[in-house]
C-alpha cells in the first residue's frame, strides 16, 4: 500500500470513529483502532427486502474491514400464507444464488421465511448472542403498532449490551 493509500485510511477510520464518538457509542469508536482485537466478532446485517441493497451490502462490508469484524447477513422473506411448498422451492434458489457469491468472501448468509416483523424474527435469531459488535438494518420500513413496539424492545436489548444498531437508508431506494 502506497504513503497516499494509507493516510487516506487512516483518515477514514478516524472520521469513523468520531461518528460513532459523537452518537455516544464509544466503545464502537475505539474498534477502529484495535482492528485484531474483533476478529471472532461480528456484525449482523439485518433485511427484509426482496434482494439485498448492494450500498448497504458495501457499507456493512466496509464497516468490518475497519473494525477487524466479520460480517453475517440475516435475510428475512415473508413467506405467503399457507405455502410450504413454495417456501421451500423460493428459499433453495435463493440461496444457490446468493451463498456461492458471499461464501467466497468470507460472509455467512442466513436466509429465513419469517412471518413476523424483521426486529421480531433478529431477536429470536440473536436471543443467545454475545458476539455481535454492531446491527445494520436496511430501512426497516413503519408496520403495525405490535412490531413498532417489538422494534423498541429490540433496540433497548441491543443498547443494554452495548450494541450498536444502525438503520441504513438508501434514499434511491423506496
Amino acid at each position: 500500500m502506497n504513503l497516499l493509500s494509507e493516510i487516506i485510511e487512516k483518515v477514514e477510520n478516524t472520521m469513523s470513529a468520531a461518528t460513532y464518538a459523537q452518537a455516544g457509542e464509544f466503545e464502537m469508536a475505539r474498534q477502529f483502532f484495535a482492528p485484531h482485537k474483533n476478529a471472532r466478532k461480528r456484525v449482523l446485517l439485518g433485511t427484509d427486502r426482496e434482494e439485498l441493497n448492494p450500498k448497504t451490502l458495501n457499507y456493512a462490508m466496509r464497516l468490518c474491514y475497519c473494525i477487524g469484524g466479520s460480517l453475517e447477513i440475516f435475510h428475512m422473506v415473508h413467506a405467503p400464507a399457507g405455502c410450504v411448498d413454495c417456501e421451500a422451492g423460493q428459499k433453495g434458489r435463493m440461496l444457490e444464488a446468493v451463498k456461492g457469491g458471499l461464501g467466497e468472501k468470507g460472509i455467512i448468509y442466513e436466509l429465513v421465511m419469517g412471518k413476523e416483523c424483521l426486529a421480531a424474527e433478529v431477536l429470536q435469531y440473536t436471543d443467545k448472542r454475545r458476539d455481535l459488535l454492531c446491527i445494520i438494518f436496511d430501512a426497516m420500513g413503519t408496520e403495525s403498532s405490535g412490531c413498532q413496539r417489538t422494534k423498541e424492545v429490540m433496540l433497548a436489548k441491543f443498547h443494554a449490551l452495548h450494541c450498536p444498531v444502525v438503520v441504513y437508508a438508501d434514499q434511491q431506494m423506496a
